[in-house]
């Protein structure tokens, strides 16, 4: 960035300062006055750069980077820039941008009150007819940044720890809020809804606090009856090796995937490894706290966790979702304790559909859950998988389907409880079954009447966080979910509270 003096905060003011001039440095607190029209990024580094240390800056107006004129999919530059560490940001309003706010290397930095709505989004070219392949997001490559370049954010915070957003909101973009390689960030009570691509999105970041956010419609890829694959959207996102994050309270409904996780192409051994020493065993989005969250009504899972060890799924709710409420492929040590899994799989691919689907999973626990009118209640198999069977993570780790506890839980109207294949070991012990059908298996697949031993469900408290269900009105279904060249539509929607069984 070239700093001109002439556009510096000067040291001593004590009015507000208006900004004018694009490439305007920040280096004490006070207020800075936004300007009325377009302010545009011209060489991509900001056009408000906070580079101090401990100040507080607190912006009155709008930080418009485009005209009304100009295509969603034309934004480009970031609006506001921060390196300076301890920095409180109040009140930005920041619109038009490839990147509304970015974050670099900014620890202990405070984002307050915040709206990031009405920044870059591609156009898609799926329409009510046919699904395009060209808009399936990718969100398996990040390290050289492709989702800065590629899809940007209305906040994009990297390579800091300690950062704190709260009481923001984006909608009418594509992602909400980035965490690329962030640790010990506190995001609470923030709107990022109504987007094409992500509402919170984590890349190699851990021990991260998400708790009492929204993050409804964000969806791509689903026209109700025609096509429901999602495109990779979801509301909350963890991408290669995020671990030991708290993600409680928050709502991730009416969107690609509800929860969405991948341990990573690293992970897997897909692609070289970042250092000489890197193993394979253990490796993934491992233990993980996800508890009392709403990840019902999407297009493909409610929630998605694969390749992963250790964690905690609690007391969430998962009601028709269009192939399956938890998926789980390879997964390991998981517990599934207490969620309501209601109506799934309705629109579920082959015996991919219903309550909890686990392919290669191992030593999971599934206990003292809900099932109700799922098209399965819990699936539970092993195929050849010959590609992922060869890569180092299943070298280390195993790719059998075995040692599986089903127990203590209820079925309620499913079409079949438990339908097990080639996965030996299955203890199924006490559950009540009012199902059409209650047990489908292979012959080396026979459950075993014996009691598992299960993990502690303990939940930690979380000071301050109350679930908000309310959720919105015509929302009663998938079929509300409505997608335009540029992503969910919210016209119809109004707010009301949705009674639950």
């Amino acid at each position: 960035m070239v700093l001109l003096g002439a556009c510096a905060l000067p040291q001593e003011a004590a009015e507000p300062v208006r900004l004018e001039h694009d490439d305007t440095r920040i280096e004490r607190s006070g207020e800075v006055e936004l300007p009325q029209g377009v302010l545009r990024d011209a060489n991509g580094d900001g056009v408000l750069w906070i580079a101090a240390d401990g100040i507080t800056v607190e912006l009155a107006g709008e930080l418009r980077g485009a005209g009304a004129e100009d295509a969603p999919d034309t934004f480009g530059g970031i609006g506001i820039r921060v390196t300076g560490k301890n920095v409180t940001l109040r009140g930005a309003r920041v619109s038009g941008f490839k990147v509304g706010i970015h974050a670099q290397g900014a620890d202990g930095l405070v984002l307050e009150d915040c709206d990031v709505s009405g920044n870059f989004r591609q156009r898609l070219k799926s329409t009510k007819e046919k699904e395009a392949a060209e808009d399936w997001l990718d969100p398996h490559k990040n390290d050289a940044r492709e989702w800065f370049t590629n899809y940007g954010a209305g906040i994009y915070v990297e390579r800091s720890k300690g950062v704190t957003v709260r009481r923001c909101r984006a909608r009418a973009g594509q992602n909400g809020l980035v965490l690329e390689r962030c640790e010990t960030a506190h995001v609470e009570d923030n709107d990022f809804s109504f987007l094409s691509g992500w509402g919170i999105a984590l890349w190699r970041s851990s021990d991260n606090r998400i708790l009492g956010n929204r993050c409804d419609f964000c969806v791509r890829g689903y026209v109700h009856g025609v096509y429901n694959r999602g495109q990779d959207s979801a509301g909350i996102l963890l991408f290669e090796q995020c671990s030991r994050n708290v993600l409680a309270w928050n709502s991730a409904s009416y969107c690609g995937d509800g929860f969405f996780g991948f341990a990573g192409q690293e992970a897997l051994g897909s692609v070289p490894p970042t250092t000489s020493d890197f193993g394979h065993v253990r490796r993934g989005n491992n233990d993980n706290l996800i508890a009392f969250n709403d990840f019902s009504f999407a297009a493909a899972h409610g929630l998605e966790l694969t390749f992963s060890f250790g964690n905690r799924i609690l007391t969430n709710r998962m009601e028709g979702n269009a192939i399956c409420g938890i998926w789980g492929g390879y997964s390991r040590d998981t517990l599934m304790f207490g969620n309501l899994l209601y109506r799934n799989g309705e629109a579920g691919y082959g015996l991919e559909r219903g309550g909890i689907n686990i392919e290669h999973g191992q030593r999971n626990q599934i206990v003292e859950n809900r099932f109700q009118g799922n098209a399965c209640g819990v699936h539970l198999w092993w195929d050849a998988d010959e590609h992922l069977a060869k890569l180092p993570w299943s070298t280390a780790n195993g790719h059998e389907s075995r040692d599986n506890c089903v127990q203590a839980n209820q079925f309620d109207g499913d079409a079949i409880a438990l339908h097990l294949r080639d996965t030996p070991g299955t203890r199924v012990h006490e559950n009540a079954v009012l199902a059409e059908k209650e047990l489908e298996c292979t012959a080396d697949s026979r459950p075993i009447d014996e009691p598992c031993r299960v993990v502690d469900p303990e939940v930690p408290e979380i000071e301050g966080i109350r679930w908000n269900m309310a959720l919105l009105e015509g929302c009663a279904g998938r079929e509300s979910i409505e997608i335009d060249e540029w992503g969910p539509l919210e016209k119809s929607v109004r707010a009301c509270q949705i009674n639950r069984p």
